[in-house]
């Protein structure tokens, strides 16, 4: 029987992570249906996170040629697919709407909102309209471990080495309120690096 290569790398993925010592801290308890924001170079253990603690999820994947991929990858790990962005082009405005959807049915919607190609660790608006249009809150996640290889890409991803000490934190929901769309977009964005430096100076990364 052909195994196809997404099918290969899921079943090492899923090795890989059984190796880690993940040490996960919630800020606040999870409420469902929700929105989970993380940065692109951090996301590498949080699909398992989600699998272990959160309902269904659906991870937003770009159309870009990379995301083929990835979206194959995804699924085989046992996860649904939004294709598209939170922007507009590229099938944005049609995975707003099926966003819009899976959030009315109680679950939860994972988004990178400075993928799929950066700035880092910069919150780009469609998380701030999905939040304002659902009226559901934001929950920041993020992770950082050590021993770790970090890529010399845009988003210099976080790859944890086998073995090695993995923190992930969640943290507490974030509402619009009466925020306008940069005053939250910015709230996100302070908090995800807030998160991201309290992670590093528990693995042991010193700044």
């Amino acid at each position: 029987m052909k195994v196809s290569r997404e099918g290969l790398l899921a079943y090492f993925l899923k090795w890989w992570v059984k190796t880690l010592r993940i040490n996960v801290e919630f800020l606040s308890p999870v409420q469902f249906p929700s929105i989970v924001a993380f940065w692109h170079g951090r996301m590498f253990v949080l699909p398992f996170v989600f699998e272990r603690y959160a309902k269904k999820v659906s991870i937003l994947i770009s159309r870009h040629r990379d995301g083929e991929f990835v979206a194959k990858l995804v699924e085989r790990l046992g996860f649904k697919t939004v294709r598209g962005s939170t922007g507009k082009g590229k099938g944005g405005e049609r995975a707003f709407l099926e966003m819009v959807k899976v959030i009315s049915k109680g679950e939860v919607v994972a988004i990178t909102p400075d993928g799929p190609k950066g700035p880092a660790e910069k919150v780009k608006k469609g998380i701030v309209k999905l939040s304002m249009k659902t009226g559901v809150p934001i929950y920041p996640i993020s992770f950082s471990a050590k021993p770790c290889y970090r890529f010399n890409s845009w988003d210099k991803f976080m790859l944890p080495l086998p073995f090695s000490k993995c923190v992930v934190k969640v943290g507490k929901p974030l509402y619009p309120e009466q925020l306008s769309e940069d005053e939250f977009k910015e709230k996100i964005e302070l908090e995800l690096k807030r998160l991201t430096d309290l992670c590093d100076e528990e693995a042991g990364w010193k700044k």
